[in-house]
Formats: structure tokens, C-alpha cells, sequence
């Protein structure tokens, strides 16, 4: 900081017109959401336009770091509780920056003070790295909303029941979400398991959901919508009798669970109806120790409330 305040460039006059003392960076995953961050700092803090600067406004020919730098100050509003007062007028500067720049910015430190001196080769080799992560942050970006594009896509099919969606993990999401009769059915296979669906539903969790449904012979949401409503009160028994039997281990009811239990729960049924084969194998993707569950008993229970129906 000495050597700041002494640098004859910078021209200041006392330690008070130094405005980053105190600073701090925030990372974001994609460039578009830095001006999101903005606003917020925006609204919270005093901003200082004369001093802030954003660094992302470059000649098009030349790469590198790219940040919004604020320079702010805590609202008035703020430094009247007891806990800010001390630190009322009291300059700091935040630094925005995607995560993709901020990588780049902690290499080119290292490089900066010496980068005039290097031969033109690797100067060339240095510029063109910089270039290239331009380029991957555009692609990452552009991605995606590409994914958000056809996730909504997806959404408006499934909503819309067109009979030829197949059932993935993109497709399932919106369909937990929207179907009635999962959530009828989630709320009763729910209460037999004595848990509520309040775990995350995940990509992970969607994808084994998906491969479960696959292998018990479901491949399209209206395929799904069907089997879920002819066995509405199987899956519960199923549950029921696979917990009183032991055929699943101790502990399977009352753990947390995702919301779409009762898609789950077709899927293991409609597998055991298979044979233990196929459970073997939907195991074996999953990464579930097969003698964790007692096969033969669960596929006896399957067949047997299958009959019924």
C-alpha cells in the first residue's frame, strides 16, 4: 500500500483518496451475471460512479481481465445501526468477475510486470491463450441457454401431453412438477414410507428415475401417465409390503425422498415384474450393492399385488 500511495502516477494527496483499502471479488459461473450482481450492489451501498470503472469496455483486438470495479461507500441508511457507524464514509471497492476471468486475472498477475520484456513469440502465445478463453466464456454462455432453451421446450411438450415425449431425465422434471396424479400418488406412497418428499431433485436423481422407468418398459411420458394411473393403489401396497417384509433394508422408510417417489416406485415395480435380472442390472447402474436388498422377496411381492390388478 506504501508503494501506491508514493506512486507518482497515481497522484495522491492523503491515504483517504485511496479507494480500494478495503475491496473484495466476487466470482460468478457466466459473464451475463455480473450486471445481476451490479444491481444488487447497486441497491445495498452508496456507489460511486466518478471512481468506479468497468473494466469489460476493451478494444476489440485485445483480451485478458474484464471486471465492473465499484467503488462504494455503506448507505446512510445503514451506518445509523451501532455495528456499521464506525465504518460510515469509509470507501471499498468490489470487484465483478466471471470465474473464467478471475482465473486468467491470478496467471496474468505473474506475467504482467515482466511481459514487455519477453520475446514476441510468447508474447503472441500469451495473447492468443487470453483470446481462447474469450471465446470458451462466449460458448459456455451461449450453451447455456441453449440447455435452457429446450429445457423450456420440453416443459411446453410435457405440459401440452404430446404423446411422443420421451421419458429422460429432461422430460421427468417438468413432468413431477405438473402431473396431478404424482403428487396424489407421492403424498400416499409418502405415508407409508413415513417421510415426506422434501429432498432435492436432482439430475442424478431424474437420470435413475429415467433408466428405472426404461427398464421396466416405459419409454414415453404418455406410456407413464398410463401405468400410473392403472397402478395408483399398487405402488403403495408394493411399498407397504416390501417394508413389512424386509425385502428392503432397515432404514428405507423414513429417509428423506425426492419429490416423484411414485415414478420411482413404477419403475422398481414394473422391474421386479421382470424378474431379478433387470434389477440386477438397474442395481449395477446405480451403484446399489445387490445384497442390500432381498430380491427374490421384493419380485414375490411385485407379482403377487400385480395379480391383483
Amino acid at each position: 500500500m506504501k508503494k501506491k500511495f508514493l506512486n507518482p502516477d497515481k497522484n495522491y494527496k492523503q491515504l483517504d483518496d485511496i479507494t480500494d483499502l478495503a475491496g473484495l471479488r466476487i466470482i460468478t459461473y457466466y459473464e451475463d451475471d455480473i450486471d445481476r450482481v451490479a444491481k444488487v450492489i447497486k441497491r445495498e451501498f452508496d456507489f460511486d460512479p466518478k471512481n468506479s470503472v468497468d473494466k469489460r469496455e476493451t478494444e476489440p483486438d485485445r483480451f485478458g481481465y474484464s471486471a465492473l470495479n465499484y467503488v462504494c461507500r455503506h448507505s446512510p441508511k445503514r451506518t445509523s445501526d451501532v455495528e456499521y457507524k464506525k465504518f460510515a464514509g469509509v470507501c471499498c471497492e468490489i470487484q465483478i468477475t466471471s470465474i473464467l476471468r478471475h482465473a486468467w486475472s491470478e496467471i496474468e498477475h505473474d506475467w504482467y510486470d515482466l511481459r514487455d520484456a519477453y520475446p514476441r513469440s510468447v508474447k503472441r502465445r500469451f495473447y492468443r491463450l487470453a483470446a481462447l478463453l474469450d471465446i470458451a466464456e462466449s460458448e459456455f454462455q451461449d450453451l447455456r441457454q441453449q440447455k435452457a432453451d429446450f429445457e423450456r421446450s420440453v416443459a411446453l411438450r410435457v405440459e401440452a401431453k404430446s404423446p411422443d415425449v420421451l421419458v429422460d431425465a429432461v422430460s421427468l422434471r417438468p413432468f413431477i412438477e405438473q402431473e396431478p396424479i404424482v403428487k396424489e400418488i407421492d403424498e400416499t406412497v409418502s405415508k407409508v414410507l413415513k417421510t415426506e418428499p422434501t429432498a432435492e431433485l436432482t439430475d442424478a436423481t431424474l437420470e435413475a428415475k429415467a433408466r428405472a422407468l426404461t427398464l421396466g418398459g416405459i419409454s414415453t411420458l404418455q406410456a407413464l401417465r398410463a401405468a400410473l394411473s392403472k397402478y395408483k393403489d399398487a405402488l403403495p401396497e408394493f411399498a407397504s409390503r416390501c417394508v413389512e417384509t424386509c425385502a428392503w433394508p432397515r432404514g428405507a422408510a423414513g429417509r428423506a425422498i425426492p419429490a416423484g417417489v411414485s415414478v420411482h416406485q413404477l419403475g422398481i415395480f414394473l422391474m421386479s415384474l421382470k424378474g431379478q435380472e433387470v434389477m440386477q442390472e438397474y442395481l449395477s447402474s446405480a451403484k446399489i450393492r445387490p445384497d442390500s436388498i432381498d430380491l427374490a422377496r421384493q419380485v414375490a411381492v411385485a407379482r403377487e399385488i400385480f395379480s391383483k390388478y
